[in-house]
Parts: structure tokens; sequence; C-alpha cells
């Protein structure tokens, strides 16, 4: 079966067998300038929206991630003011557990935006090396993920693709929620004309408001945090699907499941406080990442 973890709707759109390098367009090479500004160190990563790279501000002279997005989405109509804009929003969130969003550029057809250079792995990497962890070992990360989570609603702003690949962990376990501002949608109105024209996010972790075309709010992120929770001590998704489409539908009819059935001495506050967050009316779940805390024992 298909690995559905990290599935995005943009990929799903994207016709089968289409690379994500031809749709970035040429890498670039150590030492080019990007904008007139950022040198390029290294390369970092690709991923469903673009690549990453490790570049000097020659401003500055500080080092900064830089994204390059891929141009099959920047192309489409009304894509780049979009982006812009989400991007004006992301930067009104300032925390220690959120990387912080810094400027957004374009070189020729290329658009890009940088932010807080910081080495480490992400969650999604950790989780696959230690396979299910004990509240204990979960304690740590998930209270920092849900500091960073209140800082950025305290500002008005969903991360609305909240997942394990977009969580790093430093060297010394700080843990720092990434690439706010990217969640575009594969959509209609962008001209995609995709089978999903109202989807925004990873389906995997898509709350069901999300998968029904309705709005997205604090609750929105409470509910990717749920799956981030019970796939952390189960090693597992809530829900399975034989492909995307049936996994992000999967969660709007099917019961509510409990972390119990596979963990059976996991804590019943615990639970019970994941299957709140995993409801598929938001109005029901948990209203603040604060409150979520409390319930679990993780305040400072």
């Amino acid at each position: 079966m298909q690995n559905l973890r990290d599935l995005t709707v943009t990929d799903i759109a994207r016709s089968p067998g289409t690379s994500i390098p031809c749709l970035i367009g040429e890498p670039l090479s150590v030492g080019s300038i990007l904008g007139g500004r950022y040198r390029i160190m290294r390369f970092v990563a690709a991923g469903g929206m673009g690549e990453v790279y490790v570049a000097d501000d020659q401003l500055l002279g500080d080092p900064v991630a830089v994204k390059l997005l891929r141009t099959d989405l920047i192309r489409k109509p009304g894509a780049q003011a979009r982006f812009a804009d989400e991007i004006r929003l992301a930067r009104r969130v300032t925390h220690p557990n959120v990387c912080r969003v810094f400027d957004v550029g374009t070189d020729g057809e290329r658009v890009f935006y940088t932010m807080e250079m910081h080495e480490g792995r992400t969650l999604k990497s950790y989780l696959c090396d230690t396979g299910p962890l004990t509240i204990g070992q979960a304690q740590p990360i998930l209270r920092q993920l849900l500091d960073g989570i209140s800082a950025a609603h305290a500002v008005d702003v969903v991360h609305a693709d909240l997942k394990p690949s977009n969580v790093l962990i430093d060297a010394k376990g700080r843990v720092l929620i990434t690439d706010f501002g990217l969640a575009l949608p594969c959509c209609a109105t962008l001209g995609c004309g995709c089978d999903m024209p109202h989807l925004v996010g990873t389906p995997a972790y898509m709350a069901p408001e999300q998968v029904t075309g309705g709005t997205v709010g604090d609750g929105t992120d409470l509910f990717a945090f749920g799956v981030i929770v019970y796939e952390l001590l189960t090693g597992q998704l809530p829900w399975q699907g034989a492909n995307a489409f049936e996994l992000a539908h999967a969660r709007l009819t099917g019961d509510t499941p409990s972390i119990r059935t596979l963990r059976p001495e996991i804590d019943a506050t615990w639970d019970e406080t994941v299957r709140t967050l995993l409801t598929v009316d938001q109005g029901v779940r948990p209203k603040s990442a604060k409150w979520v805390a409390n319930a679990l024992g993780l305040t400072h």
C-alpha cells in the first residue's frame, strides 16, 4: 500500500509519475545567488511543496533556510498573491517553538521564502527510529508542540497542515513547528480542476471540515494534534484507507478510535482527550491548545 502519511492534496492532483524536481526548475547550485541576496550553501531536502536549501543572507550575514516552491503551484492564477498574504500572516507568529518566517521573494519565475535556520530532524524521522513512545517520552514533545500552536492561535494564525514532517526536533530536544503559510489549496479557483477542489493540506492529518470544505479554525490544528498524539503512542494513524481519498473520508464515517485498543496501558484521561480531539464536529473539540495542555497534564 502507498505510504499516505505525507501525501498532500497537491501531490494527489499532480499527474502520476511526475517527479518533484521537474516542477521546481533547475536545482540551485552551491554558490549561486537567489533573489540578489541569498548565497546558496547547500541542499537540504525536497518535499511535496518544493526544495529546501541553506543559504547565507548576504545583507545580514546570517544563515537562513530557503524554501523554493514548486512552480506548478505558483503559476496558478492568484496563487502568488495568496501565498504572499499567508506568509505575511505567518510572520506574526513569534515563539521559541515556531520556526520564524522572515520574508518572501522571487528570482525570475522562482518563488521562495526564508525562515530561521535550525539543525535537527523531523518528528517523522524521530518516530521512524524510535517506534511508539511512552507517555513520558511523548510529554516534552507534545508540551512544546502545544505551546507553539497556542502562540499561533493567539495571533489568529492557523497552520492547517500540521504533521510530523512539519515538526523539527533539534539536538537539545527543542521542538519547532515549520511551514506556517504553506497549506496551499489544490483548488478549482486556482485553476487546478482536480477531483477534490476544496482540500487543503495532508489527508492523513486533515480535520473533517477540511475534507468537506468547511471553515478552518483553531480546532483544525487541534484535530491534527490529536492525530499526532495517536501516532506517537501507537505508531499508527487513527484511520486507514487504500488511498488518500479513502483515508480522508474515513474520519467522516468511522468511529472515533481509541488509543487503548492498541495500547491498553495508556492513561484513560489521555485516551479520552485524544478521542475528543478527533471528533467530527469542530464545536465539540477542545476550544484551545491550553485546554488540551491542562487536560493532558502538560502545563509548565
